[in-house]
């Protein structure tokens, strides 16, 4: 996938190939001369399966991953970006063959495997680039180059909140755990400051925190030392904002940007949108929580 991502081979087509050599009418004809096995009957791994099911397309992406300067550079849902993605599409075929569309609207083609028992990718296009697979299901898939500096987060369907339930619906009833943390979030190059899995991550006071938002109003941070913090939470009129009050502590206001069963995402507006935050249920194996 050019410059963006590394992919793999996976299976080769065989041919069946039967020739006649009467020349006399025959009531019962040869079949054809060359028979190429369709598709659908290479055998794929699991892994081979949810890969090739789907057109995969970048919900963030990320620089100098493995140092605690990691920047994000691309997220589908904001204004603002330092590379400019939402062109980007790469499907990986079942005949170990893949197409790619670039940020620049281009098409490549190549070839793709996977290598190390399936625990890198390999592709094979304008150059070969290898990959450790960090995570894939169903509807996400996160590589990062291997000996390099990017990360991408790939998704079928990108999030968005569900609007069949209410925000008190969806977010309560549950623990929430962050998946990722941003600072500098309104700038076009943010700088992210925790991801689960991540080495390097400058911000641990979120490592293993839960919140809790009860339906009384009361919320309940549970910190990794066992810390717990006690507060109040409430919406604006419109439902969009979401406004927290720990005991003894500061409110803080968040713009409420995505929420659904599995995501909860928020932007504060202090500090001009500085913080932006990213939660998964707690226990949850979605995303990149699955590795864990």
């Amino acid at each position: 996938m050019n410059k963006l991502f590394s992919l793999l081979s996976l299976c080769a087509v065989a041919f069946l190939a039967t020739t006649s050599t009467s020349c006399e009418t025959d009531e019962n004809p040869k079949p054809i001369d060359t028979v190429k096995i369709p598709v659908d009957t290479i055998v794929l791994s699991e892994k081979g399966k949810i890969l090739t099911d789907t057109i995969w397309r970048y919900y963030e992406y990320y620089k100098n991953f493995q140092t605690s300067g990691s920047t994000l550079i691309w997220k589908s849902n904001r204004s603002v970006n330092t590379l400019d993605l939402h062109l980007n599409k790469v499907k990986f075929n079942k005949d170990g063959s893949y197409w790619e569309i670039t940020e620049k609207g281009d098409s490549l083609k190549g070839t793709w495997h996977f290598t190390n028992n399936e625990t890198q990718i390999v592709v094979n296009s304008t150059t070969t680039f290898t990959s450790d697979i960090r995570v894939l299901t169903a509807n996400q898939f996160e590589w990062e180059v291997v000996n390099g500096t990017t990360y991408g987060v790939m998704m079928k369907r990108f999030p968005e909140s569900d609007k069949t339930k209410t925000v008190t619906q969806l977010l309560t009833g549950k623990k929430w755990k962050y998946e990722t943390y941003f600072y500098n979030f309104s700038l076009a190059s943010a700088d992210l400051v925790w991801r689960i899995g991540k080495p390097n991550n400058t911000f641990t006071a979120v490592d293993q925190l839960t919140v809790e938002y009860k339906a009384d109003g009361t919320t309940v941070e549970t910190y990794k030392n066992g810390t717990v913090v006690n507060g109040t939470w409430h919406l604006n009129a419109e439902g969009t904002r979401i406004i927290v009050t720990p005991d003894g502590g500061i409110s803080f206001e968040a713009d409420i940007k995505v929420l659904n069963a599995n995501r909860f995402e928020w932007n504060r507006v202090d500090q001009n949108y500085y913080y932006y935050g990213e939660q998964i249920p707690a226990d949850s194996s979605i995303g990149s929580a699955s590795r864990y």
